[in-house]
């Protein structure tokens, strides 16, 4: 068999070559990864003429091939092979030996020819000298790239290093130290270098990843950091299609948003004080879903928005048809991903089995000159009830409450949708409930920040110039990151971690590029921002913890806590340091409250901090608005090799199948010690996994995405109506994806059976 080398060369195959490739590959795993279990796969990849280039390639295919809860071994096989092939790319695109692959020279040399090209972000170059790369240079860390997976070297060369035509000029080390200096560019001359230190290696070393918009962008000119935005258009053709070209203008910067559609009237209501004109709110779900497929973002993927509707308005039934497959097929949405909000009052009737009536928007507005969405808690349903007895609205409807909540799990079970959103706890904990509402969540269900239209003032012309003007409201923007609680779990470690990472995105506020004015004006006024946690699965399982115990949910309420205060503590800091958010004046922060109560209550007989952090808090007040919020992580857990979010591991083994690659997915250190404190979500049932997100929800003050797994062929709709009301009464705020499990697959526990 003949082999093609780069130079076009032909020479013959050889298996020694092979196996001497292997063996300097397989250091320390020899015994665990013979070379004769990679040759005999290794085989049905092979053919006649292949290139040096395809053999590598397969050798890295055959090894992930073997990787098997038994073995998980084969996965470091196949990222060493990776990295090796990755620098070998670098070698070539260079011109440089492999052996200075991490050199300073090389390291100077990369920045400045990416900042000549425009693919690095010319304020790098302007904030450091040439010293200052040396000394960061000696800081690098190139022994990192070896301990990361197959997964994860996959995930950095198909998406997150920078490269055009192919062509390999930066490396993993390279990309973390570079976004490290770019997001210090605003720490004073003395302290910048020290900063750039710690975020690097807490980056590369998967304490704290970075959003994928962060990691992608941080240090280009398209300096755009934010993961995705709340639009919430008026009742009004003008404001209706401002927030659709903000979505346009939105979308195509590859961000997520949501929109909320309670103000839009109801299908028969009035325009121009005629009734039944209006065809309601689903014409405009479809031009918003049309809108995501235009811009489809340089075909990457379409458009992701998600919209809101509340359960009282009374094109309900409408949206919750939205992509079932009966209905008028003109009406569906199928690209867009609905939610609906619920207030407290409805789960009381349902669970009652009481009486609902619906409302249209505009009627209500017109009759009383107040909206019914504005009120919550209390005033809603004092509100409320007295609409209901008011026989002037003519388009109100009464309906059973519990058959539209069957009606709306109907839907999720059989699309997955919509989310559910508990307007009146979100409400209630509201840090900044003193400025306005928050009406609805993200795309992924964990931001609850406040939220409000935009008011068109007038349109103007000058000299043949026209202006549009609007008065701004508030469009929420997400900046976040990830702590990884598998690795940063310790009192000591958290206190290290969590300061470095508040810091890092009260400068992703200032350093970022906003695709609209709102959200830069929304951004600076609250300076809100969303502290992640990933890796709690893995924290349980290294820790011999099953997930739901309740040793589980002990040790998350402590964790949790723990993470509480120093974000706390750390936004407290900054504010002495830097100032306050705008709007800190009147908020629950403002009377040292957070999380629903006044944090001198936290303190007990073993700790007595948090009453002298309420006191800090009232003198010094604190830097952001909104704190955190754990999302789903769907790429960046893959980069960080631990488990996503805060939740169960989806299996202990599957193939990943995605846009990126196909691969073998292995919980992370998987073996025989925690093999069982590894419970598959598709076989686990959803009361401790509430448990433990409610305990977890505790010490947040926005939300967590909650995705939920169920089995049809086991939990029965009784069982789910139950877990959805077991949810709203432990105080969660938010409902992701209800993944229904396929029926065909077989019943047996994979783990048990093999």
């Amino acid at each position: 068999m003949k082999v093609k080398k780069s130079s076009w060369q032909l020479e013959e195959f050889s298996w020694d070559k092979i196996e001497m490739f292997y063996k300097r590959a397989s250091y320390w795993l020899n015994t665990k990864c013979p070379f004769s279990s990679l040759k005999e796969n290794l085989n049905n990849y092979l053919i006649d003429w292949i290139s040096t280039y395809d053999i590598n390639k397969v050798i890295i295919k055959s090894a992930v091939d073997l990787i098997s809860p038994k073995n998980i071994s084969w996965q470091n096989i196949a990222w060493r092979f990776m990295v090796k092939n990755l620098y070998k790319r670098w070698s070539r695109a260079t011109g440089e030996e492999v052996d200075n692959v991490y050199s300073a020279s090389y390291l100077l040399t990369l920045i400045k020819e990416y900042t000549e090209r425009g693919l690095y972000n010319a304020k790098i170059m302007d904030t450091y000298t040439d010293e200052d790369i040396l000394e960061l240079w000696e800081y690098l860390d190139p022994a990192l790239d070896y301990t990361y997976n197959h997964w994860t070297i996959t995930m950095y060369d198909k998406r997150y290093l920078l490269s055009r035509n192919d062509e390999v000029k930066e490396l993993p080390q390279h990309m973390y130290l570079v976004n490290a200096m770019f997001l210090w560019i605003p720490e004073k001359d003395d302290e910048r270098i020290e900063f750039v230190k710690n975020l690097y290696e807490m980056t590369a070393k998967a304490e704290i990843s970075l959003p994928t918009p962060t990691l992608l962008n941080a240090r280009t000119p398209n300096s755009q950091l934010s993961s995705c935005f709340i639009l919430t258009p008026a009742d009004d053709l003008r404001s209706i299609y401002h927030n659709v070209e903000e979505m346009a203008q939105i979308s195509k910067n590859w961000w997520g948003l949501w929109v909320y559609m309670w103000n839009i009237r109801s299908k028969g209501g009035s325009i121009k004080w005629v009734y039944w004109l209006s065809w309601g709110v689903m014409p405009w779900a479809k031009v918003i879903n049309d809108t995501a497929i235009a811009v489809n973002q340089m075909w990457k993927r379409a458009g992701a928005i998600s919209v809101t509707l509340d359960v009282f308005h009374r094109d309900i039934y409408q949206w919750l048809d939205m992509q079932t497959e009966t209905g008028d097929i003109r009406s569906k949405s199928f690209d867009l991903f609905p939610a609906v909000s619920f207030p407290d009052l409805f789960y009381k009737r349902m669970e009652a089995r009481e009486k609902w009536t619906l409302f249209c928007p505009k009627e209500v507005e017109d009759l009383y000159w107040k909206r019914l969405q504005d009120h919550f808690g209390e005033e809603f349903v004092s509100f409320y009830e007295e609409l209901e007895q008011d026989w002037r609205l003519r388009l109100k409807e009464t309906v059973d409450a519990f058959d539209l909540f069957k009606t709306y799990l109907k839907s999720v079970v059989e699309t997955g949708m919509p989310y559910s959103f508990y307007r009146d706890t979100v409400n209630k904990l509201n840090p900044n409930k003193h400025c306005w509402a928050i009406y609805c969540t993200n795309l992924c269900t964990e931001i609850a920040q406040n939220q409000s239209e935009n008011t068109f003032i007038a349109e103007e012309s000058d000299d043949g110039v026209i202006t549009t003007k609007f008065q701004s409201g508030d469009t929420v923007i997400c900046n976040l990151a990830s702590i990884n609680v598998a690795k940063v779990n310790t009192p000591a470690d958290v206190a290290r971690v969590v300061p470095i990472a508040m810091r890092c995105l009260d400068n992703v506020i200032d350093l970022n590029a906003y695709p609209v004015a709102e959200t830069e004006i929304s951004a600076k006024k609250y300076r809100a921002v969303w502290l992640w946690m990933m890796g709690l699965a893995q924290y349980f399982a290294e820790n011999k913890l099953m997930y739901g115990s309740p040793e589980s949910i002990e040790a998350t309420d402590k964790l949790f806590k723990e993470l509480a205060y120093w974000t706390l503590a750390s936004s407290n800091l900054l504010a002495i340091e830097r100032g306050s958010y705008p709007m800190f004046e009147w908020s629950e922060y403002s009377k040292g409250i957070a999380f629903g109560s006044p944090l001198r209550e936290f303190d007990n007989l073993e700790e007595w901090r948090w009453g002298t952090l309420e006191t800090f808090i009232k003198k010094h007040w604190v830097r952001f608005g909104y704190h955190s919020s754990p999302a789903p992580n769907t790429s960046t857990w893959l980069v960080m090799w631990t488990t996503a979010w805060l939740l169960p591991v989806y299996k202990r083994y599957f193939v990943e199948t995605n846009q990126v690659a196909p691969t073998v997915n292995v919980a992370p250190n998987l073996n025989d010690e925690n093999f069982w404190f590894y419970p598959e979500y598709v076989n686990t049932e959803l009361w401790g996994v509430i448990d433990v997100i409610s305990t977890a929800q505790k010490w947040i003050d926005q939300s967590v995405s909650f995705e939920r797994m169920i089995n049809p062929a086991k939990v029965s709709p009784k069982e789910l109506y139950w877990y959805f009301l077991k949810g709203w009464k432990q105080w969660l705020k938010t409902v992701y994806y209800v993944r229904s499990q396929s029926l065909d697959i077989e019943e047996s526990c994979e783990s048990c059976s093999g």
